[in-house]
């Protein structure tokens, strides 16, 4: 199941990518022109709060962002420039770090880096596939009674930056 959750989140990474590009020539877009806009402009804005009705929590994401219903019930998923995409939603069953780094060696992780945070875990690494470089990002939370699983898949190092940083400021 986690697997299948992780192609999601990185097949709508892929996804939101493609519409970045599609979009970033476009007048709409951001209220800017193509001869403003910045590439990795983005990345630059301070991170702020954004409410995940489904979960009752928030976290700050830098940049604009579309909170959309994740793959579950009780789940979103958050998609932006900045981030990519990420699936935050109440883990069907517990999971430790050691569990979350057996599931990555499936992957062939490199440069795997694990955190204990005061209520729950991160997990970072990278891989290469047919597409190039993918960076992996599970943030597993105890907030509130419930497990909260923070995860993404992207092709963008700066992208699984953000997700990081921001799934450590999930809060109700």
């Amino acid at each position: 199941m986690m697997r299948a959750s992780l192609l999601f989140v990185a097949l709508a990474s892929l996804a939101v990518a493609g519409c970045k590009k599609k979009e970033e020539g476009s007048p709409a877009s951001s209220g800017s022109t193509a001869a403003s806009a910045k590439p990795g402009a983005e990345l630059a804005k301070p991170a702020s709060p954004t409410k995940l009705p489904k979960l009752d929590l928030q976290l700050d994401v830098p940049g604009e962002v579309l909170v959309s219903d994740g793959i579950g019930a009780e789940g979103h998923l958050v998609n932006g420039p900045s981030v990519g995409a990420i699936s935050i939603e109440v883990a069907k069953e517990a999971q430790t770090l050691d569990q979350a780094k057996s599931d990555a060696e499936a992957f062939t992780p490199k440069n795997l880096k694990s955190e204990t945070l005061a209520d729950g875990w991160a997990l970072t690494f990278e891989n290469t596939g047919s597409m190039g470089t993918n960076y992996w990002v599970t943030v597993r939370r105890e907030i509130g009674g419930k497990s909260i699983a923070c995860t993404t898949t992207g092709g963008e190092a700066a992208q699984a930056a953000a997700v990081l940083a921001a799934c450590k400021t999930l809060r109700p």
